[in-house]
């Protein structure tokens, strides 16, 4: 795990929604995080994108090595399963690790059907292709992630989960469509500072 920056808390909440307005600490930008659920289901919506197209690529290099089209390596696939296994966990790792080149770069499937973005917290940018990549690939190594994004839908975390320096940002708020947040009115009022006598 890398070092986190911890996301700052305003007092403020949206007006759509009634969520916290955090701000990032290295800008002063505010920003409003996903609610859980939404966060879990863009990024099951995401997984299933990577294995439906994962799983046709394997399907056609199976086809592909069926038919005697991909030459030594098709009779290397054909005489070892060691091969055969490798070849086809190659071909899910380029899908991940591009699936994950582009979520970090211009955003995901999931990231446009739930209305959020996975930024930094601490700026607020996106990580980047390179970076996008690099998490996906660690995450496919992650069965576990699964229980972990249900864990954090049900605490009402819009966070990346165990990847702690990102979250996601919700696009749908009234702060990202230019309304001003308003302030908590949960929230403790502070003390009103002491006044000396005259």
């Amino acid at each position: 795990m890398s070092r986190s920056t911890p996301p700052t808390t305003t007092g403020l909440v949206d007006t759509d929604n009634g969520r916290p307005v955090r701000r990032h600490p290295d800008t002063g930008a505010h920003y409003v995080r996903k609610a859980g659920w939404p966060h879990f289901w863009g990024r099951t919506l995401d997984a299933l994108v990577v294995m439906v197209v994962a799983g046709v690529l394997m399907g056609t290099v199976h086809t592909a090595n069926q038919d005697f089209a991909l030459g030594r390596l098709g009779t290397a696939m054909s005489a070892s399963t060691g091969v055969y296994v490798a070849v086809m966990a190659a071909v899910w790792f380029v899908v991940v690790v591009a699936y994950g080149m582009v979520w970090g770069s211009v955003g995901s499937l999931g990231d446009a059907v739930a209305g959020m973005r996975s930024v930094r917290i601490a700026n607020g940018k996106r990580s980047g292709a390179w970076r996008g990549g690099w998490r996906a690939f660690w995450w496919s190594f992650a069965p576990f992630y699964l229980l972990v994004s249900i864990a954090a839908a049900l605490e009402g975390s819009g966070g990346d989960t165990f990847d702690s320096p990102y979250t996601a940002v919700d696009l749908r708020s009234g702060l990202a469509r230019g309304r001003a947040p308003v302030p908590d009115p949960t929230a403790a009022p502070r003390p009103a500072a002491p006044t000396r006598a005259a």
